[in-house]
């Protein structure tokens, strides 16, 4: 069980929001690379980064197949544990190591705790989980998973909800996982879409207002040519994302690769001091305990996570002003091709950027650029030789500047 409290911190006063109801919203989207979900449209998933926290350096440290993958992101523990290996679901062990929403139940029994998967395994498959329903729709059905989730989130009783969407997977193992695959692409902005609904959903909520969420939105492993399930960068390169009603903007940095159970070479002192799967089980407990009596890492759980809302955040760094643009997250750095940097321009300012070496020289400019959306900027760095550099944003009267290496 992991014991320290890294990353950053979700609350601003625990004090100020112990009245509120805490809630949980997970949304699944199965098999996006990381690289493919950095250069898609997806303004809803980029709002949610802008506002909130995200790693795009997490790695994977099971089996890249979704049986196991989401059995950890839900169990809170990887397969040795979980005994999920396969997509069969064989060797499974839930009644030792239950999903997260049967330890939050078994600790606040009056929970309303409800399951929307399109990959029927995930249900049948399952069991000792405290879902209260298990919805199920067709493969593929992203729109019927959004009208379920619409009908689940106008009930004010609803305390968690998980929305599994395959429809990105589907695609890859059909016309292959690579972001230069238009198909591919398409997939995740179409999911995208269908998580803009469900967050509209969210935000209709009647009680919204008095409400605590947290949002995690992640995917179960990555791919390569038409499958996954092995251990290359393509398939166990992972992301998250965290939002809710009280976070601080951050982004998860320096990540480490702590190895692979699968290949054996896993590094249990090196995980403890970076994400895994298994921390959004523990995070969601977390939340949900807050206030209460219950412990969401309790020893005899053995759990492999840890929770993020206990963890450090930045200051703002020193020398901006009070009109400098803040909350400006930057991914990949190192870089190779494409940078992308995610700030807030809902209000349509004029954007330009300059790229520096350390030595003060302008490598690139460009005044007046256009924006994929409100949140997400895309560079073009491929001419840039590997070493350190400076990027200066200015949007509107606001400005940022931000190291960043090409490799």
């Amino acid at each position: 069980m992991k014991t320290a409290i890294f990353f950053l911190t979700l609350f601003t006063s625990l004090t100020v929001l112990a009245s509120q109801p805490r809630k949980v919203l997970i949304i699944g989207m199965d098999g996006v690379r990381t690289d493919a979900l950095q250069q898609a449209n997806t303004p809803n998933i980029d709002a949610l980064i802008s506002s909130g926290f995200y790693t795009y350096e997490s790695w994977h440290e099971g089996i890249t197949v979704s049986g196991p993958s989401w059995s950890t992101i839900m169990c809170g523990v990887e397969y040795p544990k979980h005994g999920v290996t396969s997509n069969s679901y064989s060797g499974s062990n839930y009644n030792q190591y239950p999903y997260f929403t049967r330890h939050a139940k078994d600790c606040l029994p009056n929970l309303y705790e409800v399951q929307i998967v399109q990959w029927a395994p995930m249900s049948d498959n399952v069991y000792n989980d405290g879902w209260d329903q298990k919805i199920k729709v067709c493969d593929g059905c992203g729109a019927n998973s959004v009208s379920a989730a619409q009908t689940q989130l106008a009930n004010p009783n609803l305390d968690v909800l998980f929305v599994y969407f395959d429809e990105c997977d589907l695609t890859g193992h059909s016309t292959g996982f690579n972001p230069a695959n238009p198909a591919y692409i398409t997939a995740i902005q179409t999911v995208d879409g269908h998580i803009g609904n469900i967050i509209t959903a969210l935000h209709n909520r009647p009680n919204y207002a008095n409400e605590d969420w947290v949002i995690l939105i992640t995917t179960d492993h990555g791919g390569i040519g038409t499958g996954h399930g092995g251990n290359t960068n393509s398939e166990r390169k992972i992301w998250w994302v965290g939002s809710g009603n009280n976070v601080i903007a951050k982004q998860l940095t320096n990540v480490q690769d702590p190895g692979s159970y699968a290949i054996g070479n896993h590094n249990a002192t090196l995980a403890l001091s970076n994400p895994s799967q298994a921390d959004i089980a523990v995070t969601a407990l977390d939340h949900l305990f807050r206030g209460t009596n219950c412990n969401p890492v309790n020893p005899s759980w053995n759990l492999d996570g840890t929770s993020w809302l206990d963890s450090l955040h930045s200051e703002q760094p020193a020398g901006l002003d009070e009109t400098a643009l803040s909350d400006v997250k930057i991914f990949p750095n190192p870089a190779t091709d494409i940078l992308t940097l995610w700030f807030d321009n809902s209000q349509q300012e004029n954007v330009s950027y300059s790229v520096y070496d350390m030595n003060g020289r302008t490598l690139l400019h460009e005044q007046e650029v256009s924006m994929m959306n409100a949140h997400k900027l895309n560079l073009d760095v491929q001419s840039l030789r590997k070493g350190n550099y400076l990027v200066k944003v200015q949007v509107g009267a606001r400005c940022i500047v931000q190291r960043f290496s090409m490799e």
